[in-house]
């Protein structure tokens, strides 16, 4: 992982578990789960939020992501598991930590 990415996910890290949980609290407790994907999605950092994007609406796989955003398939695969984590932490109301 190049150091400018390393540096923004922990970055992004610290605050999240700060963003999650207020962002989470300012939801409606009947939110759809939709609601839920789509604020988890709005808190990633800028990287993981298209990594993921490109995975799941565009459908590419990861050696294609990595190969058009000039990173490596372990850079995608981290973004990938970040974004997942996000999604569970909104949808549960909890904060992440890396």
């Amino acid at each position: 992982m190049k150091l400018r990415h390393r540096v923004s996910r922990t970055l992004w890290a610290r605050k999240f578990a700060v963003r999650s949980r207020a962002a989470a609290d300012r939801l409606d407790p009947d939110a759809s789960e939709l609601d839920k994907a789509e604020l988890a999605i709005a808190l990633l950092w800028p990287l993981a939020r298209r990594v993921f994007l490109m995975h799941r609406v565009d459908e590419l796989p990861y050696t294609v992501i990595a190969r058009q955003l000039h990173i490596d398939v372990a850079t995608v695969e981290l973004c990938i598991a970040d974004a997942l984590r996000s999604v569970g932490a909104v949808r549960r109301g909890d904060s992440w930590h890396s």
